[in-house]
């Protein structure tokens, strides 16, 4: 009965040392992006292909509402966290916030190159407010 005790114990004890083992995730890239009148700040993105990326993305112009809109999103699933609109047109898609409002766009990098990136709204672009995403060669371990 003691043998099948300490067997119990061992097992329980392996299985709770186990469950508190972190699951193997994909590396996650946090990059904050202020938007204004008419710049992002940083505007040059730089991530890793196959990284997780988070943009938290912040309007603090005085006045406008903009967006960040990129051609590189169209065939990226996103989740939007917090208080944006999104959409397609000019075939891009776009992630938009009013004055003084916040959203996190996370998706999963893929595509190496380099993508330009507009705040499509009306003459924003004409204006200056453009960047660029770079998706580099998967990090080193």
């Amino acid at each position: 009965m003691r043998g099948v005790l300490t067997s119990l114990l061992v097992m329980a004890a392996a299985l709770t040392f186990t469950a508190a083992l972190p699951a193997q995730t994909t590396p996650r890239r946090v990059i904050e992006v202020t938007l204004s009148e008419y710049k992002y700040e940083p505007n040059q993105i730089r991530f890793h292909e196959g990284e997780s990326v988070v943009l938290k993305l912040k309007n603090i112009g005085p006045r406008l509402a903009h967006n960040m809109s990129s051609r590189y999103w169209l065939d990226i699933p996103l989740t939007i966290r917090g208080d944006a609109r999104q959409g397609i047109s000019e075939d891009r898609k776009w992630v938009a916030l009013d004055v003084g409002r916040e959203v996190e766009v996370e998706f999963i990098a893929k595509g190496r190159g380099s993508y330009a990136v507009i705040c499509s709204i009306f003459d924003h672009a004409v204006q200056g407010h453009t960047g660029a995403f770079f998706v580099l060669p998967p990090a080193s371990p």
